[in-house]
């Protein structure tokens, strides 16, 4: 007989008839079993065993060593999971290789379709309600007994699926195998993941699906909205490892939200992921120390396409230190800009990938469209929110497509006065002169709070509270020659500060090599 979801008063005159124990505080043991044959007691037990504590105020439930499995029990198109979580009712195992929660089968919704099953969810998208301290630890969430129509993937299937969500924090939790997102969880408030391990989901995807990722984080549902992810890991997903989406690009009402209090990725590695980390429509996101790699597996190892990787006005992002294993082919170390260079892959303000995407061209004449890139990367990618998802920017001059790869950059340099011209001439060579120029009106937007840079560079930092009294001067934008005493100055220039040296046209070496002398001598006084 299939178990469907039993009200909380008669959980809690069940509880206890289905093996679980508990004394005063201490954990309440949950008494699986082992076997596919007692999928549906496994789950009547622990859904008793969480609705129970929810009841008496909230309590901690500890899962036994072994592999138990569990299936679908809530015959509801939106409720395609095993198990839902209630607020102050924390789980844990014996750890993650000791402890194994397997969700079996799929279900068919109500036009036929499978779907596979989620273990765990909570969904307060209708009620507005949120899921409030309920932490997860020590066990691994193994998917690969659930599947979905494997002729059309819908994204179900994930290890959690959360919507509204505060004070939950997850420790060493693992989950593999999964159709969807391992750790799919949108709108967070205050929450953490620490040593957390994502594994090969979203296997019933393919790399042109959307979702499908090792830990997915939807934004846009409130201002108050944080999390800090540190020391995990995500390798072998199908599409991102760890990803950020304001969920305005499926025009959900509720995601009015333009800013967040910020998402932090910290010391985490990804491997073998098509992109690693990135974003779509992303924004207050820090990565931090994050490192990047191809994956172990020889049948992968060309598979990841970029280390970082943002889509559709992604705004206000920033990738600090870290390290890239993948490097440009024809950057070698005796190269001038090699040091530079490999700081821009770290920073993702360069971009580099499999084969196809592994030439940086450091020879090359830079033109003002990579300059306008690779400096918009570099400050954190300045701009407003865009809400909806069928926004298209505007052409922010008459020569530059609105979905070309620098528009965005471009609209923010003419919005924060960097530059006016009309047209932009995104094709043109630009000179080492003309460079020191647009570093210098650069620094003096960072001195002006209400410019989409200095904003950037705020959100950018845990203390950017205290920099909100930065005085308010900018820079005159007419003089080159102060420009380029100021660049002399300052350790930027490559070359000569004669006439003709700075008249040159600029290599893209040599304009990552200013850009991180101009990155090296902002720690100092640049004035």
């Amino acid at each position: 007989m299939r178990f469907f979801a039993a009200s909380i008063l008669l959980s809690c005159a069940l509880v206890f008839s289905t093996g679980c124990t508990n004394a005063d505080d201490d954990p309440t043991f949950v008494d699986l079993k082992q076997g596919r044959s007692a999928a549906e007691y496994n789950t009547q037990t622990l859904q008793h065993a969480i609705n129970a504590a929810s009841y008496q105020g909230g309590g901690d439930l500890r899962l036994p060593a072994g592999t138990f499995y569990f299936a679908w029990s809530h015959k509801d198109e939106w409720s395609n999971c095993a198990i839902i979580a209630r607020s102050n009712v924390s789980i844990s195992g014996e750890g993650m290789d000791q402890t194994f929660l397997k969700p079996l089968g799929s279900y068919d919704d109500q036009d036929g379709i499978e779907h596979g099953v989620d273990m765990f969810l909570h969904d307060g998208t209708d009620s507005g309600q949120y899921l409030v301290n309920a932490d997860f630890s020590d066990f691994t969430i193994d998917g690969s007994a659930a599947h979905g129509n494997p002729e059309q993937y819908n994204s179900s299937g994930k290890g959690f699926s959360f919507t509204l969500f505060e004070d939950c924090d997850w420790n060493r939790v693992k989950v593999t195998d999964t159709d969807g997102t391992g750790f799919g969880v949108d709108f967070p408030v205050d929450c953490t993941m620490t040593d957390c391990i994502a594994v090969r989901c979203g296997k019933n995807a393919t790399s042109s699906s959307y979702g499908a990722s090792g830990f997915g984080i939807g934004t846009g549902y409130s201002e108050e909205e944080s999390i800090a992810i540190e020391n995990c890991t995500a390798s072998d997903n199908t599409k991102y490892g760890f990803f950020f989406e304001n969920q305005t690009t499926f025009d959900n009402p509720a995601t009015t939200a333009k800013s967040a209090h910020g998402y932090v990725v910290r010391s985490c590695e990804a491997s073998g992921n098509l992109y690693n980390f990135g974003g779509n429509r992303a924004n207050d996101v820090r990565f931090v120390d994050c490192t990047s790699n191809v994956s172990a597996s020889v049948a992968r190892e060309s598979y990841t396409r970029y280390a970082f990787q943002f889509h559709n006005y992604s705004t206000r992002v920033t990738v600090e230190g870290g390290e890239i294993s993948q490097a440009f082919d024809d950057v070698a170390p005796e190269d001038a800009c090699y040091e530079a260079v490999e700081w821009a892959l770290a920073r993702d303000i360069a971009e580099v990938g499999s084969e196809g995407y592994d030439t940086f061209r450091p020879r090359d004449n830079a033109t003002r469209g990579e300059v306008a890139a690779f400096l918009w990367r570099y400050a954190g990618r300045p701009g407003e929110v865009v809400l909806g998802s069928h926004v298209e920017l505007a052409a922010p001059a008459q020569d530059v497509p609105a979905q070309g790869y620098y528009a965005e950059a471009v609209c923010w340099m003419k919005e924060d006065g960097l530059t006016v011209a009309d047209p932009f001439r995104p094709d043109d060579t630009v000179t080492y002169e003309e460079l020191a120029v647009i570093l210098w009106r650069y620094a003096g937007l960072l001195e002006t709070p209400e410019s989409e840079a200095a904003d950037a560079a705020q959100s950018a930092t845990a203390d950017a509270a205290d920099q909100t009294d930065a005085p308010a001067k900018r820079l005159s934008f007419s003089c080159a020659d102060d420009a380029l005493a100021w660049a002399s100055e300052c350790g930027i220039l490559p070359v000569e500060t004669s006439p003709q040296a700075c008249a040159q046209a600029c290599t893209r070496g040599d304009l990552m090599r200013m850009l991180h002398a101009f990155d090296r001598a902002k720690s100092g006084s640049m004035r």
